[in-house]
């Protein structure tokens, strides 16, 4: 009797991969209001529902999540099938800062016969789309034409109980630029940093540094200041007209970076005169010569002003 055995083996489906899960953000202090980037992977055919511990929810597999309260919020994200059934879940939580009371702010990025206006750096703890005004004429966030004289801004923006509002006034007046002084900045700035200029010692001879690139939002950002002082007086890194520091304006352009610095100098009538003066500056020299990639330009003239001409030079570093 001849027995033969012959085993066929049960082939298994390979298990799907387990649900993940990624986040993201902008704001590492976590400030209300505070938005996280939430992204989760599945298996094909699966689906997700989200809680975000605030009452809301949502289904997509990535999404963009507002904290606009300060508060302990526990986020989840739960898988299932596709016959609905249940599947993984993962919990996580985040703590939102206070970012202090509500308010309104305005930034005013100036320029020669025109004004771009930002809600940067006010505080909300709700919803809403802001509405800005120039002499109750309602706008855009875009950069809007001016004529010469006085006008007046207003911004209104949804808050927890109510609107807040902040308004302020601003008077244009004719302003002239030189892209010739400026891209003359940018090549005796370059030049100091590739000859190793020295801050201390004040003459080259240092390691050599590579050379800036000028960037278009910083220019906006240097404007904004070179024009400011033309036209309120002031001289100053934080802006009589709207309270806005160099950073506040960097920022208002849509730009982002790490770490910004600030160059300010009024009545000098050349870009040479100008670089020296920032050059025999410790401050202003440490600025030239710093860890910087990216730079902003700015040479404003207002000839019926003391001082005459007002030069900005704005350094960034995404």
């Amino acid at each position: 009797m001849l027995l033969a055995g012959h085993v066929v083996g049960l082939q298994r489906s390979p298990t799907p991969p387990p649900l993940a899960l990624s986040t993201s953000y902008a704001d590492s202090e976590f400030r209300a209001p505070f938005a996280l980037t939430l992204k989760a992977s599945v298996p094909e055919g699966h689906r997700v529902q989200w809680e975000f511990g605030d009452g809301r929810t949502a289904t997509e597999l990535e999404v963009q999540h507002i904290y606009y309260q300060p508060g302990v919020y526990t986020y989840r994200v739960k898988s299932f099938d596709g016959h609905g059934k249940p599947g993984q879940t993962i919990s996580r939580t985040v703590t939102i800062q206070s970012s202090g009371a509500e308010r309104a702010e305005v930034t005013l990025l100036l320029g020669a016969g025109r004004v771009r206006i930002s809600t940067l750096g006010s505080v909300a703890y709700a919803p809403g789309t802001p509405r800005l005004h120039i002499n109750d004429r309602e706008i855009s966030p875009q950069f809007v034409s001016v004529p010469d004289g006085p006008h007046r801004v207003s911004v209104s923006i949804p808050g927890s109980a109510g609107l807040l509002e902040r308004t302020l006034s601003f008077t244009m007046a004719p302003l002239y630029g030189s892209s010739d002084f400026e891209q003359e900045v940018l090549e005796l700035t370059n030049a100091a940093r590739a000859g190793g200029w020295n801050c201390d010692t004040q003459q080259s001879g240092g390691p050599a540094l590579p050379p800036l690139t000028r960037n278009t939002q910083l220019d906006i950002a240097a404007t904004a200041q070179s024009a400011g002082m033309a036209l309120a007086g002031y001289f100053s890194h934080d802006s009589t007209l709207d309270g806005s520091t160099p950073l506040r304006r960097v920022q208002a352009t849509g730009i982002s970076v790490r770490r910004v610095a600030e160059n300010i100098a009024a009545g000098q009538a050349t870009p040479s005169s100008v670089i020296d003066s920032w050059l025999f500056s410790q401050d202003h020299c440490a600025d030239i010569m710093g860890e910087f990639t990216l730079i902003g330009l700015s040479y404003v003239n207002r000839p019926d002003t003391n001082e005459k001409t007002y030069w900005t030079q704005v350094f960034g570093r995404p």
